[in-house]
């Protein structure tokens, strides 16, 4: 985990879409989401600017704790 970002954990349910994956998302000192990790990896992928398109409303997230 890289230093100064916060990782949140997706927990949203997809009930009407229950394949739909959850991914770890990557957040920023301004909270803006300049990443993310897929569900079953590690590998962090990093967007070249952060993402304008993310909304936290409707969902539910976890923070991950660093380790």
């Amino acid at each position: 985990m890289e230093e100064g970002m916060k990782y949140l954990k997706e927990i949203t349910p997809w009930p009407k879409a229950p394949e739909t994956p959850n991914h770890t998302y990557i957040f920023n000192e301004k909270d803006e989401n300049v990443g993310y990790i897929k569900t079953g990896t590690t590998e962090e992928i990093y967007f070249s600017k952060p993402s304008k398109q993310f909304s936290k409303s409707r969902r539910k997230f976890v923070q991950l704790k660093r380790g």
